[in-house]
């Protein structure tokens, strides 16, 4: 016998009719397994107040076999229901399973029934729910549970039975003010609800003003007929500033339009499209990290062009992909109406030179493109973004606020001329602003940012905040007091995503080994109230580490979670795990006016400490303190305060601190300044376009020759590849991440001998050195040898020595990177020549240590003499007493000789008279003195002046015959 309407409350109707008015959407749960068959009921009231033709969406945890379809009246049976409780009414849903919600997501529904909570994710529950139209209706169907006690224990996923996120979910849906809860007969479980009547919707107005809005562009039909596509005045006059700048064609233009979610961004971003095409743009190029999001673009692409009259293979091809990732959906359009134009999906990290001949550039969600991307995406041509900042899936108000900072026009735009314009949507597109599901749904999810833009506290000193912990029995009790710091404390931990995840929520409130810790201002014993977050810290208790993270092993396909026993999951077949146990510091966020001013720094080392267990309570009459695990059980008690002093918790006993993040500049030497060890990185880039890294932390003495061990591991996994997946990185960047410096690296290694430097380095190769560094070689004759060098003085064999930074990264860059001196000089801001000067003046220091090594060596293999010092025999005195005896003895014996001899015929001749006159005279002359010569024989001296008178003969020359 099937359930007429009139058995239905009135409050039902009631409620019903009110969304129906202002354009809202209503919810109604109901509990009990004879839920289904009070379906056609809402389908029936909804064709009775609003509408003839009903849209509806089934979903369910399984497939389409749950359903069999009535040939003779086209109904949609569920397998256990008997015909008579369907009603004709409910003609042919859309049914689909909760793995499937993702393609259904840009599509819209009047009537949508979410059944099977067990395998309903928050993402698809988010995703359902905003395909729901104003007026529509959302049906929970719960067929095991028959009490409001009992909701507290329904669940939204399979991981997690008992569930604080469950229960306050199940909490906040008493507080939603178009819902009702119901049982499986159609009564009502749920009172005390107030509705209001609220302002009627009316449609009409809208669509007069978009009508007169086109009257003012009557004689321009293109805008005028993508004008009429608009649902929203909004949206409407956002198209309009679209089509006034390409028709104009303002090249280099930026325009950027920010919204929450379902307020038709994407919508007017393909009309504005459409409208480029018929003034004739040729190259369009539509960019976003993820291809569904561009679907929208392409949907409404298509509904401008059939208002412009285009047809489909006269004046345009559509192009599917055939990569099973985008589902066969469209990845580009052929326009050959006048002439060839294009438009084409293409991811940001693979556009390269392809936008030299662009036109139009559009980006849809463009807070979710890394900047260092996103940056260099600009040229002379029109760009259009999008972004949403808050609601499922949005990326962070601040994350859109950093984009727009670093492409402002004083950097990027206004240097060509033009200016960066922003818009911002609120106006809905599917129902009527205040849609209290809206509110909701963003509340339950923690997807509506809340964070103040400055704290009561001012800016106090680091050294005076406090770390507290983060009772989650008591944070997800569902009391305001709980939800207002549960949703400030996820709108500063997402101001550092790029898109807010709902799911995370779940982990976060339910699973045993996260901990959330908090910075807290100094406050007065007399205060109770707290001013407000400075920095957030979420922690993971990690039993065991990845082999291949600890050792640098081979790189990984998949993306690497933040959780290892999540990894473990996905990977336990592929990888062998390390039963340590120790802290994942998953993300540390400072809000956003409090950032590098020393509070992160603050909240780790409190946390360190923490887990070091000097935080000691000195109060006597304090209870035993109870874990930090032990407030993870769900059965916890909710009596005891959102925060908790470290004093009141005994720490789970650790042996090390590990953090992943995106490698940068600025995390690395944050990270680094704290003493964390780089240990792995991945070698493929993320979603993000950046590196992952990981770095490693000792807490216990025993772990720390496990480090040095990681480190060494590390140091030869990433000189290796260096040359090939980091040859881009900056040369700082690089040197900053190679370079370590620790009590534990201070170790001398093995010294280096000439057999390793033989062994290395052949002796010609030395005489090359050598040359080079007397300039009497070029560098291109030791090139070869500078990776040598390079790996000799990084790792520490080069003793004594100690290279400026600036010389390091020229060294790393020449020698581990394979870089030119023109991408070396435009990386440090250096000319040329300076390049060249500074590596000859390394090389000639490396060189020189090398000789030292070999000159020492070869020293070593030489003969060496002993020599013995002896004291002498006699004393010196004595020593030269005897030798002036023996030269006075000899002078005697030299006179006695000199007795015998006639010397007078050597005697000169003069008096002594002559003499003194001759030289005490006074004036500087020549003196001449006679000597006595010796008489010689007459006979001889008369031969001697004969043989003197001789004249030689002179011989006679031959003549030569001719």
């Amino acid at each position: 016998m099937s359930i007429t309407i009139d058995k239905a409350d009135k409050t039902i109707k009631k409620l019903i009719k009110i969304g129906i008015r202002s354009n809202h959407r209503s919810l109604f749960v109901i509990l009990g397994p004879q839920g289904s068959k009070q379906v056609p009921i809402f389908s029936q009231r909804l064709k009775q107040y609003k509408l003839k033709d009903i849209s509806t969406l089934w979903c369910t945890k399984q497939a389409a076999d749950v359903f069999e379809v009535n040939n003779k009246t086209n109904l949609v049976v569920r397998k256990d229901a008997s015909n008579d409780s369907q009603d004709d009414s409910f003609l042919s849903p859309y049914y689909c399973s909760h793995s499937d919600i993702k393609d259904i997501s840009h599509r819209s529904f009047n009537l949508v029934i979410l059944q099977d909570f067990d395998g309903l994710s928050l993402h698809s529950l988010s995703l359902v729910i905003n395909t729901v139209k104003g007026g529509g209706i959302i049906l929970f169907l719960v067929h095991d549970i028959k009490s409001i006690h009992d909701l507290k224990d329904l669940s939204l996923n399979v991981e997690h039975k008992v569930s604080r996120f469950n229960k306050r979910f199940a909490s906040l849906l008493h507080s939603c003010s178009n819902s009702l809860i119901l049982d499986d007969t159609l009564n009502i479980l749920s009172t005390g609800l107030k509705f209001s009547d609220g302002e009627e919707f009316d449609r009409s107005i809208t669509r007069d003003k978009i009508e007169e809005l086109r009257g003012k562009f009557e004689k321009d039909a293109v805008i005028s007929s993508l004008l009429g596509v608009c649902h929203t005045v909004e949206q409407a006059e956002l198209l309009l500033k679209f089509l006034e700048v390409l028709k104009s064609r303002s090249f280099h233009a930026v325009l950027s339009v920010s919204s929450a979610v379902g307020r038709g961004k994407s919508a007017a971003l393909g009309l504005a499209i459409a409208g480029s095409l018929a003034f004739n743009y040729s190259n369009i190029y539509i960019s976003s990290m993820l291809h569904k999001d561009a679907d929208t673009i392409f949907k409404f692409l298509l509904k401008g062009l059939d208002a412009l009259n285009y047809k489909e293979d006269d004046d345009f091809d559509l192009i599917q992909s055939v990569n099973p990732k985008f589902r066969n959906n469209l990845t580009g359009i052929n326009i050959f109406r006048d002439h060839p134009q294009s438009v084409r999906f293409i991811f940001p990290e693979d556009i390269g030179q392809r936008l030299e001949q662009a036109e139009l550039v559009v980006f849809d969600e463009a807070a979710a493109i890394p900047v260092h991307i996103l940056k260099n995406l600009f040229g002379p041509y029109i760009v259009l973004m999008a972004s949403s900042t808050s609601g499922p899936g949005a990326s962070s108000p601040y994350m859109y606020t950093n984009m727009i900072n670093i492409i402002r026009p004083s950097t990027l735009v206004a240097s060509q001329g033009e200016q960066l314009q922003e818009f911002y949507l609120n106006e809905p597109i599917h129902y009527a602003s205040g849609d209290s599901i809206e509110s909701w749904l963003n509340q339950a999810l923690c997807v509506e940012p809340v964070i103040s833009s400055h704290l009561s506290c001012g800016f106090p000193v680091p050294e005076h905040c406090r770390l507290f912990c983060v009772n989650r029995n008591t944070l997800f009790d569902g009391s305001k007091q709980s939800e207002d710091f549960l949703q400030t404390l996820m709108s500063i931990l997402t101001s550092s995503y790029t898109s807010m995840s709902p799911d995370h929520l779940v982990n976060l409130a339910d699973s045993p080994n996260y901990n959330i810790f908090c910075l807290l201002p100094p406050m007065n014993s007399s205060r109770q109230a707290f001013s407000g977050v400075i920095c957030l810290i979420l922690v993971h208790l990690e039993h065991e580490i990845p082999d291949h993270i600890i050792h640098c092993g081979t790189n990984i396909d998949e993306p690497i979670s933040n959780c290892f026993n999540e990894w473990k999951i996905k990977n336990k077949t592929s990888a062998s795990f390390s039963p340590v146990q120790g802290i994942h510091v998953l993300n540390i966020v400072t809000h956003q006016n409090y950032r590098k001013m020393g509070y992160g720094l603050r909240a780790l080392q409190l946390l360190q400490e923490f887990y070091e267990g000097k935080c000691i309570s000195l109060d006597e009459n304090l209870d035993a303190p109870h874990k930090i695990t032990e407030t993870c059980l769900g059965n916890s008690s909710t009596d005891l305060p959102i925060l908790q002093q470290l004093t009141e918790i005994q720490p789970d006993s650790v042996e090390y601190f590990i953090v992943s993040c995106n490698l940068s500049s600025e995390s690395l030497r944050f990270w680094k300044k704290i003493g964390f060890v780089p240990v792995y990185i991945s070698e493929k880039t993320n979603s993000e376009g950046e590196h992952v890294l990981f770095m490693i932390k000792s807490i216990e003495e025993i772990f720390k020759q496990r480090v040095e061990k990681y480190w060494h591991n590390f140091q030869d996994h990433y000189q290796c590849h260096l040359g090939a997946e980091f040859q881009k990185f900056k040369a700082s960047l690089a040197l900053s991440l190679l370079k370590f410096r620790a009590d534990w690296m201070k170790k001398d290694l093995k010294e280096l001998s000439k057999a390793d430097v033989d062994l290395l380095i052949r002796p010609h190769q030395m005489k090359s050195l050598e040359k080079y560094c007397q300039n009497l070689q070029d560098f291109h004759t030791i090139m070869q040898l500078v990776p040598t060098l390079a790996n000799l003085y990084f790792r520490n064999r080069l003793k004594h020595i100690e290279l400026p930074r600036v010389q390091e990264a020229i060294l790393l860059s020449y020698g581990f990177q394979y870089k030119i001196a023109e991408d070396i000089a435009k990386d440090l801001g250096l000319p040329n020549m300076q390049i060249h000067g500074l590596l000859n003046r390394t090389i000639k220091k490396l060189s020189s240590r090398l000789s030292e090594v070999i000159e020492k060596s070869v020293a070593s293999t030489m003969e060496k003499r002993e020599i013995v010092m002896e004291p002498l025999a006699e004393d010196l005195n004595e020593e030269l007493e005897e030798a002036a005896k023996k030269i006075q003895e000899k002078q005697e014996q030299d006179a006695l000789l000199l007795k015998d001899i006639d010397v007078s015929q050597y005697a000169i001749k003069g008096s002594e008279e002559d003499w003194e006159k001759a030289l005490f005279s006074g004036r500087k002359a020549l003196v001449s003195i006679k000597s006595i010569k010796k008489i010689a024989n007459s006979a001889e001296e008369e031969k001697l002046l004969q043989e003197s008178y001789k004249k030689p003969k002179q011989q006679k020359k031959k003549r030569k015959k001719f």
